[in-house]
């Protein structure tokens, strides 16, 4: 007797895999709210993903929780402490301070891209969720995000300032999501106008160099802000005042009017609260389909004709680490903000010997520039990525890509050291002390070659990928980079102490027999140190490699 045909859509009985009930008659939950939900949680899956495969980075993720938690706290207690104050001062210091709030996750971007792009176009442009769902989902899992969950607490304790007005403490109670929202979406809309720009390479360059200017300045900038506070300060009220009026302060100005008993005023600010909201959506919301549709027509790559560096560099294993290292010190974003900062270094030293008096500090700067440059070798491999496997394959020694990376980076930094040695000097006026500076330097040089050397063959630090901003952290990589920062700058500082000794001689005594013999020390001293460091980084990269790898890749 034949089987039976099977009926579109019927089940065979007996196959495994399926539920009772399951079949036509049962319908998957795939509404909007449903797939916002699972956009939330692939984002924290994410997340987790990443600190569960990397205990380093866990550790540290659960020290920035405390810290941020800490965090409320103070501002709590400055909250409760400020609701004792004039009402005109609160008023004042709550519509300031959420003003710059909210510039502050709108700049976000612009330091941090790619920070977090679990859901930008890119990665969502295949999936089948609409055009609302996708940005109801990236809103959601932002306001549902660290940054965001601490903002909307902030927000919320803003309340503590005003428990005199029974009014002023539910307003703030019930903007404080308004006002979280605000700056979710305020971020949002400038990722999202960056989102082309940020993919230029040169775009990143200029502003991780801007921003490494403005970090490294930040201490003259302060010194010269803090000279007309006072006359600042007498101001601020009508700044505050001002912007209560705008999208940036209005939500923080509302309980402060309803505490004040001006309820036309209040009422008025509420409604720009309320439509800011509505105007960034509306903003948002086309530029965010014009980046959609530019993350699926695909990116252009240029590609540079001959061999660069490589013709200039001996035809060997070390001189290709050679030539594709120094390739990275002059093209990489990553490298050169690193310069940026060695430039910047005896400007900022300048200042403080200049308000501080004392002269020598500006020709001490060349000793941090020296420590600074020949430690970035530690990261080296790290820098690599999954490019550090064609090392592995190809069967490179640790003595070829130890004194590869080494070669490169005294190239581009030894010229350098040298030239704001002698600047500094001579802008001192110091030329007699100039042997003594030059021997503490070898040894830090040279000192920090080594170091390098071994440190970054037992290290791989989690460090923003190429093509990445610059400024990108991975979860919890902040305790890792300490521990490995602690590591290879002590073990430098110790080395360099004999050297350091014989200078403070020399710089006490003015005596030129211990000016000439710091130079000697210092030269001989860094060249052990330097040759020490390279066999012994060389032994454990040729040991160790395959683990390099297998941890270089899982940082990737």
């Amino acid at each position: 007797m034949a089987e039976p045909l099977l009926t579109p859509g019927a089940q065979p009985a007996g196959l495994p895999g399926v539920l009772p009930g399951e079949g036509a008659g049962a319908r998957p939950r795939t509404g909007p709210l449903e797939r916002i939900r699972v956009l939330v949680k692939l984002r924290f899956r994410v997340l987790w993903n990443t600190l569960s495969r990397h205990p380093w980075q866990l550790v540290g993720a659960i020290l920035g929780a405390l810290y941020g938690v800490g965090v409320l706290v103070g501002v709590f207690f400055g909250l409760v402490g400020l609701s004792f104050a004039e009402p005109e001062l609160a008023r004042t210091v709550l519509i300031l301070g959420g003003a710059l709030l909210i510039v502050g996750w709108m700049l976000g971007p612009i330091v941090a891209s790619g920070m977090d792009r679990t859901l930008d176009p890119a990665r969502l442009v295949m999936l089948p969720l609409s055009p609302a769902t996708q940005l109801a989902g990236i809103a959601t899992a932002s306001l549902l995000g660290v940054p965001g969950i601490v903002t909307l607490i902030v927000s919320a304790a803003t309340a503590a300032v005003w428990f005199r007005s029974a009014p002023a403490v539910i307003a703030a109670i019930l903007l404080a999501p308004v006002a979280a929202i605000t700056c979710v979406l305020a971020c949002q809309l400038m990722v999202t106008a960056l989102t082309r720009v940020t993919g230029s390479r040169r775009f990143r360059e200029v502003i991780g160099g801007l921003v490494i200017l403005v970090l490294v300045l930040v201490g003259p900038l302060m010194a010269g802000i803090g000279a007309g506070v006072a006359t600042l300060a007498e101001r601020l009220p009508a700044v505050a005042n001002a912007l209560s009026w705008t999208p940036l302060g209005a939500v923080w100005s509302v309980p402060a009017d309803l505490a004040a008993g001006a309820w036309p005023p209040a009422l008025a600010k509420l409604v720009i609260a309320l439509a800011t909201v509505v105007a960034l959506f509306l903003v948002w919301r086309p530029l965010y389909l014009g980046a959609l549709g530019a993350a699926g027509a695909g990116s252009q790559t240029k590609v540079r004709a001959g061999t660069g560096w490589f013709a200039r560099f001996p035809a060997s294993p070390r001189g290709a680490i050679a030539a594709r290292a120094l390739t990275y010190w002059l093209r990489d974003p990553r490298y050169l903000q690193s310069l940026i900062v060695v430039i910047v270094m005896p400007v900022v030293f300048g200042f403080v010997s200049g308000s501080s008096g004392l002269p020598i500090m500006l020709p001490a700067s060349t000793i941090l520039v020296a420590v600074l440059i020949s430690l970035s070798t530690f990261t080296d491999v790290s820098y690599d990525g999954t490019a550090f496997t064609t090392h592995v394959l190809r069967g490179v020694r640790g003595i070829d890509d130890r004194l590869g990376r080494v070669w490169a980076n005294a190239i581009v930094g030894v010229p350098l050291i040298l030239l704001v040695a002698i600047v500094t000097t001579a802008i001192v006026g110091r030329f007699d002390q100039l042997p003594t500076l030059l021997g503490l330097t070898a040894a830090v040089t040279l000192g920090g070659f080594g170091v390098s050397s071994v440190c970054s063959a037992l290290f791989v630090m989690p460090v923003p990928q190429s093509g990445e901003n610059p400024f990108v952290s991975k979860p919890g990589a902040g305790m890792l980079s300490l521990v490995g920062m602690a590591g290879s700058y002590g073990s430098l500082f110790v080395l360099s102490l004999p050297t350091a000794g014989f200078a403070v001689a020399a710089g006490v005594t003015n005596d030129p027999v211990w000016i000439w013999t710091t130079l000697g020390v210092g030269i001989l001293t860094g060249a052990l140190v330097f040759w020490g460091g390279v066999r012994w980084g060389a032994a454990i990269f040729d040991r160790k490699a395959p683990d390099l790898l297998a941890r270089v890749h899982a940082q990737a």
